[in-house]
């Protein structure tokens, strides 16, 4: 088996900061992924030009 050595990681002053800064930058985001769905509403009214007599 494969020896599991714990590595020590170093994190800067400021990591947990910016994290959470990134997160809710992530959070505020619209979905970047899916298309916006198109709602079935009522049909667009159009404009009816009056006739001359």
């Amino acid at each position: 088996m494969t020896d599991k050595r714990e590595k020590s990681i170093e994190f800067h002053d400021d990591a947990m900061e910016r994290f959470e800064r990134a997160v809710k930058a992530v959070a505020k985001s619209p979905p970047q992924h899916r298309a916006p769905k198109k709602t079935k509403g009522a049909p667009t009214k159009r404009r009816v030009q009056k006739v001359k007599k």
